[in-house]
């Protein structure tokens, strides 16, 4: 806990100067730069904010991000991104709504000259920053941002350069700049008047008039260093917390005398200071703790009263804001929740990042640190990352990594743990000032040994003199040498595992896995990455575009084509170099190219360029190659929540995209069912201006989404959620639709080596239990069932083509698959049931081998999963997808298995969060069968859950959600965990089928 204590403070509030760099020039850089981005805040939440009727929560981080929240359901509506450079320049330390819920202010270190700071005023409605809404040239850090009740004024506070107080369209009003210290706490009476309280010991009273901003009072406390100020609500009084002090002083508003205090915590402060919106409660938090949890205290009687603790946490209170009759709070974990007066939780945001403070002798790695296992949570079970196989599971008795080497072992530092004084016998090693060493591990040879630190990696010899140092995005709270000597794994405090070699410390790798422990993602420097299913959105690029202009974001998965790599990857745990990776790609790409057939005509019922092999696109070695290659952006000129009774809504917008690039389609889906598709002339004369589509959205909460796609790609989705302002008059009936198409696809009589046993018979079960949902959930059931050579390339795409032609919107449309898939480059192709679709192994003397027959046969033979991607998501109504082609048949010669990998195609039908997915196990594992289950395990367990295994709510009904549960347990329980499917659920959980007999 004391540990947890220190790295807080050395995060918050103290702002240690090392901390703060600016870029070398005065201008933003335009580089491409990758960041975690798991839908909640990755570091330390420095601010939390509301509007006066409590309808929306904003919180900010120093991650360099402010999010704004629906204060009713917790559900994250924007994400703020003002520019940001290297180490902590970008990281907002003041954020705060305005109480007529219009405009975000945001600020903290934005200091690219190196000296001077800006303030950013957003608009809360659509999460843009509007021209001539940045003020540029603060002399200091912003520390704290408050507005005027009337939302008219906001005052700025900064470190040691003292206040400011400009109008809401940034026209000056006045300033106080006698401070010796920074300012961290501000707040506006109802009445206009403004208090502040300072590090140097000083409360400040002022009013604004027509002369500006007059300081009225100020008062030297002598209780300590006050950290944050409130206005009680009736405005006569004023709670001060301390950075150094366990108790609240209540102030006279007028004099600033004091009139009362809190009780005092036994342990910490009580620096973050609120009041619930009636008055009569006082909330305290920061640093001070109870029952070994950091503690909110709640103080009835305005203050006099005894301390009830309202809640804990694991990790310091930064930030506290009234909501109504309760409170927000923020904290270092990094979390943020929200309380009722009788401390009842309303919402909780939980970290979405591993936690690696206790990680310590459970950080393991193997010897050639192609296997690391590690924690989540501290004291939570373990998992196994194989970077190899591209696969994460609970580790097994394979599973050969060794914790670190500590010091007890036999040389090594001494008074390293948590310490700024780490020593090597009698000398000490040299740390910058503040520095806190946190980790250590010795080479095999104990001849090296790596010390990590809040800051920094460190590698020394055996006498102490260091060899290299390697600033990391955060503290490094374990770490270990592989067994080969060559690489230092790190586990950092952003929830990234990172692989640095030996030799001179240069990143090579960086993993992250989220808590779920199911999705990950690996990358390396240039941004190739590797990846789990629907693991791409933890991972983008953030690009700047102007000092005043709100920045750019793109997940990873936005560039698929060109990034996913994972034989880049696994080739840089062997060569020990990305830019040697990169080389042996580029090579092996070159070769294959020469084998490349000329392009085929397309068969019957295929699409253009259904015949043949999708060119790869180069490998691109520089991480600016991203920014010429940029999809399009959307930005929404209307609200991201509505409140209507309208059977349409109304959403403006304007398309962003590169001049060699214009926007081609934009799709508009509502509850995830493709309502709209605009295509080029319909944008033609909108391109650059506003543009407005009317939606028709059911008389239920709902949600819009909108894609753009340019010839490089799709947009992130703009969201705009829209609540129900009245109940709909008579009972909503569950979704009926009018008509079920199924595509349903099973092949096992492949060429004799090539058989399986029951995918014929699980596509004909599966056709059985579907089309008897006919007159129940669907009007009617038409079913194109295709076995074996039924199952043919061109018989599978006309199929495909019937389904974009025949579902409407108020169809649904489902394709089933059994058989063989297989990887081509990175595309993916189900192969069909034609007569010569597979060789004969005898043909085939190595792996490499085969790879060149796909090549070459691949285009002509197999059906790409291109086609499916692009048949499922350009249905209008309702869209599934069964998938179970993960066998372990497709091999070129005995023992040697060729792992089908539906990972990037499976990605990227779920971009659209447009169709509901389920495939029978993760993109790399394999599927099982077994005659005595009468069908595979995937198609038993759905077929199972439809005949009521997934009727959880006992109402007939088998939703998405409860099928994915079901099917989920029950493979497993099969396989005995060895074969896990994934399902990808759409947002709205309607029904997919009546329980069947």
């Amino acid at each position: 806990m004391i540990t947890r204590v220190l790295h807080a403070l050395v995060l918050f509030g103290l702002f240690v100067g090392q901390l703060v760099g600016g870029d070398a020039q005065g201008q933003v850089s335009v580089e491409p730069i990758l960041r975690i981005e798991t839908g909640g805040h990755q570091s330390l939440v420095t601010r939390v904010s509301t509007d006066a009727q409590g309808r929306w929560i904003l919180t900010a981080s120093e991650d360099k991000t402010a999010r704004l929240w629906d204060a009713a359901t917790g559900k994250l509506l924007s994400v703020m991104r003002p520019p940001i450079g290297s180490d902590g320049v970008g990281a907002i330390y003041a954020a705060a709504l305005s109480p007529d819920g219009k405009q975000i202010a945001l600020g903290g270190n934005a200091a690219f000259d190196g000296k001077t700071h800006s303030l950013y005023l957003f608009d809360r409605a659509s999460g843009r920053l509007p021209a001539k809404s940045t003020l540029s040239g603060l002399e200091a850090p912003l520390t704290q941002l408050a507005w005027s009740k009337d939302s008219q004024l906001v005052a700025v506070g900064l470190r040691q350069s003292g206040l400011r107080v400009f109008q809401r369209n940034l026209g000056f009003v006045g300033s106080d700049p006698e401070y010796n210290e920074a300012i961290y706490g501000a707040d506006f009476s109802a009445d206009g008047r403004l208090v502040t309280c300072s590090l140097d010991g000083s409360v400040r009273l002022y009013r604004v008039d027509k002369k500006g901003l007059v300081r009225t009072a100020r008062k030297q406390l002598a209780s300590g260093r006050p950290y944050s100020v409130a206005f009680s609500p009736d405005g006569s009084l004023i709670a001060v917390g301390y950075q150094d002090a366990g108790h609240i002083d209540v102030l006279d508003a007028v004099s600033l005398t004091p009139v009362y205090a809190t009780p005092s915590s036994k342990e910490g402060n009580l620096g973050r200071v609120a009041w619930t919106g009636d008055g009569r409660v006082l909330i305290g938090a920061g640093t001070a703790r109870a029952n070994e949890r950091f503690a909110v205290f709640a103080f009835g009687d305005a203050g006099r009263g005894p301390p009830r603790e309202l809640a804990g946490f694991t990790n310091i209170v930064t930030a506290l804001a009234p909501l109504r009759d309760g409170v927000i709070v923020a904290t270092a974990e990094p979390s943020w929740a929200s309380f009722d007066a009788a401390g009842n939780r309303r919402l909780l945001a939980r970290p979405q990042t591993g936690d690696f403070r206790d990680a310590g002798d459970r950080f393991k790695v193997s010897v050639d640190a192609r296997l690391v296992s590690f924690p989540t949570t501290p004291g939570g079970e373990s998992l196994v990352f194989d970077l190899v196989k591209g696969d994460l599971r609970r580790p097994g008795s394979d599973a050969k990594v060794e914790p670190p080497r500590q010091p007890g072992w036999g040389g090594g530092p001494s008074n390293w743990k948590n310490s700024t004084t780490p020593k090597l016998g009698s000398r000490q090693l040299e740390l910058r000032p503040g520095e806190v060493s946190r980790s250590v591990a010795l080479s095999p040879d104990k001849q090296r040994f790596v010390l990590g630190t809040e800051w920094y990696l460190r590698a020394f010899d055996s006498e102490g003199s260091q060899l290299w140092e390697q600033r990391t995005p955060a503290a490094v709270w374990a770490t270990n040498i592989s067994g080969d000597g060559r690489w230092i794994l790190a586990a950092l405090g952003d929830g990234t595992v990172r692989w640095y070699r030996m030799q001179d410390g240069r990143e090579q790798l960086s993993l992250f896995v989220h808590v779920d422990g199911k999705r990950w993602i690996i990358w390396s420097p240039s941004g190739f990455y590797d990846t789990s299913l629907d693991g791409e959105d933890l991972v983008g690029w953030h690009l700047n575009r102007a000092m005043n202009q709100a920045s750019d974001f793109f997940s990873v998965g936005r560039f698929r084509d060109r990034f996913y790599r994972p034989e880049i990857i696994q080739s840089i745990i062997q060569t020990g170099d990305e830019g040697e990776a990169i080389r042996q790609a580029q090579a092996a790409a070159a070769a294959l190219a020469a084998t490349e057939p000329p392009a085929l005509p397309a068969a019957a019922g295929a699409s253009k360029g259904a015949g043949s092999l999708p060119p790869r696109p180069a490998v691109a070695v520089e991480k600016t190659a991203v920014a010429t290659v940029l999809p399009p952006v959307i930005d929404l000129q209307t609200e991201t929540q509505v409140e209507s009774s309208a059977s349409t809504v109304p959403v403006r917008f304007v398309l962003r995209s590169p001049s060699d690039a214009p926007v081609n389609e934009v799709k508009v889906r509502v509850n995830d069912k493709l309502v709209r598709s605009l295509d080029n002339r319909a944008l033609r004369s909108a391109r650059g201006e506003a543009q407005e589509v009317q939606v028709a959205v059911p008389p239920v909460d709902s949600q819009i989404r909108l894609f753009a796609a340019n010839k490089y790609g799709k947009s992130e989705p703009v969201v705009i959620n829209v609540r129900r302002s009245a109940a709909p008059s008579g009972k909503v009936a569950e979704a009926r639709f009018e008509t079920l198409y199924l595509l349903i696809i099973g092949v096992s009589k492949y060429p004799e080596e090539w058989k399986l046993d029951l995918a014929e018979k699980d596509a004909r079960d599966f056709n059985h239990h579907m089309v008897r949902q006919a007159g129940q959930l669907y009007g009617t059931a038409q079913p194109r069932l295709l076995i074996n050579e039924q199952a043919s390339r061109e018989k599978i795409l006309e199929g495909l083509r019937w389904l974009r032609e025949s579902v409407g919107e108020k169809d649904a449309g489902v394709v089933f698959m059994a058989g063989h898939g297989d990887r081509v480059g990175s595309a993916y192709y189900f192969i069909p049931g034609d007569p010569d679709v597979l060789p004969s192994r005898s043909e085939f003397k190595s792996t490499q081998e085969f790879d060149a027959w796909k090549q070459k046969n691949a285009p002509k033979r197999w059906v790409p999963g291109e086609e499916i991607s692009r048949t499922l998501l350009g249905l209008k109504g309702r869209a599934a997808f069964f998938i179970d082609t993960c066998h372990s048949g497709i091999n070129a010669r005995p023992g040697q298995s060729t792992n089908p990998d539906l990972t990037k195609a499976l990605n990227e039908i779920n971009e659209e969060r447009g169709v509901i997915v389920f495939a029978s196990s993760t993109g790399k594992e394999l599927s099982q069968e077994d005659p005595a289950w009468g069908n595979g395990a995937f198609t038993k367990a759905i077929i199972e859950g439809i005949r009521g295994g997934a009727d959880f709510r006992k109402d007939g009904l088998i939703r998405p959600s409860t099928l994915q549960s079901y099917v989920t347990d029950r493979v497993m329980e099969l396989t005995k965990k060895e074969q896990r499917p994934v399902i990808f659920t759409v947002g709205i959980d309607e029904p997919i089928a009546v329980r069947g007999q």
